[in-house]
């Protein structure tokens, strides 16, 4: 019964990884198709913008683009956005805009926009390339297990990106470093485009009497021996079991959720595909079925198996008086013309 108890906590590890993903996927699936309204939101936000870029007011034409693709997003939506990014002097991240679009690319039977759209991330982003300053920030001092904070005009930088080349925009950077048991340092240097520049910062140690100065204040003798004297809540048993239970019930709402528009999508094409071929404006369709087919069993084995370790988990944690053999649980989805569901034995 132990040894049963140790797979299904292991086991319950990968459902809330593949329950995550369920659920991403059949946001993503559900969320693929915007409204009329969203549309035409998106439509005007991106007109705004664009008279914003032709008056060069770039932090309007920003906010717009960026609106309008968060509603549809679209190849032109971004390479206008990039563009306000660059005005803006977001060289980093306008180079991460282009850069989507020829991760994403076109479809050959694309809109000639969308075409053009990609041929010019394909050119601007080349001349970006040649703007971006490079900045390699080294950090001496400090050994391990102590770890220095660094920041860039207030952004924290992560711990990999020390010690290493950065794309960084150009222009004025103010740069800290800091770690506990030592004094903080700052400098400020000026990138030029398409600049390289190393900073180093030697970090000094702090004497005894200054580290202690800053440590916050002991706790008094009777508040330590209360607090020793004061045993740790014992973990709750059963929170696996909820937890699983849980999982198993955002598995079958996804299961439901995504389960509505797979039918969608089949009574459509049905309705447009003769004799199983759909012609290539309706290929969107058939791919988001595909798909929706996929989550929608996925996540009806997701549900069963989690409701089913969650009761399982249950019986395991009663006393062992009342504890009752745990049944062998066998799920497998199935799929079936238009139809997906689960078999198993329980």
């Amino acid at each position: 019964m132990n040894l049963l108890g140790t797979r299904l906590r292991a086991l319950l590890g990968a459902f809330l990884l593949m329950v995550a993903c369920v659920l991403t996927l059949t946001a993503n699936a559900v969320a693929a198709e915007p409204t009329a309204a969203d549309r035409a939101t998106a439509r005007s936000l991106a007109r705004e913008g664009f008279e914003a870029l032709k008056t060069d007011d770039f932090v309007t034409a920003e906010d717009r683009f960026r609106r309008a693709d968060a509603l549809v997003h679209a190849p032109t939506l971004v390479v206008d956005h990039a563009r306000a990014l660059v005005g803006l002097g977001r060289l980093v991240e306008a180079h991460e805009r282009y850069s989507l679009v020829l991760r994403e690319g076109v479809s050959p039977n694309a809109a000639w926009p969308w075409k053009r759209a990609y041929a010019d991330a394909q050119k601007e982003i080349e001349v970006i390339k040649q703007r971006l300053a490079w900045l390699t920030i080294e950090i001496s001092g400090p050994t391990a297990p102590t770890e220095p904070q660094v920041t860039v005009d207030g952004k924290p930088i992560p711990a990999a990106a020390v010690g290493v080349r950065r794309a960084t925009d150009p222009g004025e950077r103010t740069i800290k470093a800091a770690a506990n048991g030592f004094y903080p340092k700052e400098e400020t240097v000026i990138l030029g485009e398409g600049a390289e520049q190393t900073v180093r910062f030697e970090l000094e140690a702090m004497p005894p009497e200054a580290i202690a100065a800053e440590a916050p204040p002991e706790a008094a003798p009777a508040e330590r021996a209360s607090a020793a004297a004061t045993p740790a809540e014992a973990p709750t048993d059963d929170t696996l079991a909820y937890v699983a239970l849980g999982v198993g019930g955002a598995g079958l709402v996804a299961w439901g959720v995504s389960g509505v528009f797979f039918l969608k999508e089949h009574s459509t094409l049905k309705k447009e595909c003769a004799n199983d071929e759909c012609l290539p404006d309706q290929q969107e369709h058939k791919d988001r079925y595909e798909t929706l087919g996929w989550i929608s069993g996925a996540s009806l084995a997701v549900g069963v198996a989690g409701v089913a370790a969650g009761v399982s988990l249950l019986l395991l944690n009663e006393p062992s008086t009342n504890q009752a053999q745990a049944p062998a649980v066998r799920v497998a989805p199935y799929f079936a013309g238009d139809s997906v569901g689960l078999t198993g034995q329980f």
